[in-house]
């Protein structure tokens, strides 16, 4: 019998001190049941209509759904998720913050928002507008590492662990693998997005509750810097910071090591080769109060393997 963790096991931190609610192991499907950024606290709104935006609660915004414990996962290995399918709980939301935003202060006079119906695969958003329903994971992440001294990673966090990074690419038919950083690796999901547009730039997308469904494997000494994404045809590094100088150089060096390690490859070759064929994307851009997320995509080039059991740390 698969695993479940429901929607009465959502917290708001990546903790690494958190029981897990289930322990699985390599290969397993586990199905879990995510609510939307807000936690239904909107819900309660006539589909359709503007209203006002409340400010989110503090520390009580993108409820996620675990911890799972996946056996043999050790600091060093990879986690491997491959994202099954992810079915949406009709309506969804989005709206626009007036406190944070990527406009000057004081262009958002009123945060608004509305419910929307997503049915059929399309996003109804407003009379005459509508568009293709994607449906993705805004937080997917292991617990992270406590500084001394510190609480937990919050669950709007993003960063090596994974997170909030808000990258419409996490979707069905993808994988995702994440560095392990404590034995069992407590892996949270939640946040999904109905859909997003690449830099999510009001700090909401297309809020929506949903239940997903992932197989959980691990790869042992991976030693992975960030998270990597594989779809069909391509490799994505991604990385986070709230500066996107570093964010920038930190993707790019993902990449460059890989090139230099798989192909032999020197820096300014594979600096060349990403010039003409490699992909910089914004994730998540909102400003102000959480890192922006950035990926750098490739094509599968014959020998390129980003991650791999064994790698030296």
């Amino acid at each position: 019998m698969e695993a479940r963790l429901t929607a009465e096991h959502i917290g708001y931190h990546y903790d690494p001190g958190l029981a897990p609610v289930a322990t699985v192991g390599p290969g397993a499907e586990v199905v879990f049941d995510c609510l939307d950024a807000r936690a239904g606290s909107l819900f309660d709104r006539e589909v359709g209509k503007l209203f006002e935006l409340p400010r989110p609660t503090a520390g009580r915004s993108n409820p996620i759904t675990g911890p799972l414990a996946i056996t043999g996962a050790e600091p060093g290995d990879a986690l491997a998720v491959e994202i099954l399918a992810i079915d949406v709980v009709n309506p969804g939301w989005g709206g626009g913050h007036a406190y944070v935003n990527p406009l000057w202060p004081g262009r958002v006079p009123r945060a608004l928002a509305r419910l929307v119906d997503v049915s059929d695969g399309i996003v109804h958003f407003s009379e005459g507008i509508a568009f293709p329903a994607a449906p993705m994971l805004g937080c997917i992440g292991v617990a992270a590492p406590v500084a001394e001294g510190s609480d937990p990673v919050h669950a709007g966090w993003a960063g090596r662990h994974g997170g909030n990074m808000d990258q419409k690419v996490v979707t069905a038919g993808t994988r995702l693998y994440l560095p392990v950083f404590v034995p069992g690796a407590l892996l949270y999901i939640g946040d999904v997005h109905a859909a997003q547009g690449d830099g999510e730039l009001s700090g909401t997308a297309i809020e929506i509750g949903a239940t997903v469904r992932v197989r959980v494997d691990v790869v042992k000494g991976a030693n992975l810097g960030w998270p990597w994404l594989e779809t069909t045809d391509r490799w994505i590094a991604m990385t986070a910071d709230d500066d996107f100088v570093i964010a920038r150089r930190e993707a790019v060096d993902a990449v460059v090591t890989v090139l230099e390690r798989d192909l032999g490859m020197e820096p300014a070759e594979a600096l060349a080769l990403l010039a003409g064929a490699g992909d910089l994307r914004v994730g998540q851009s909102m400003g102000g109060v959480i890192p922006m997320t950035l990926r750098l995509e490739i094509p599968k080039w014959d020998g390129v393997q980003p991650v791999r059991a064994g790698v030296p740390g």
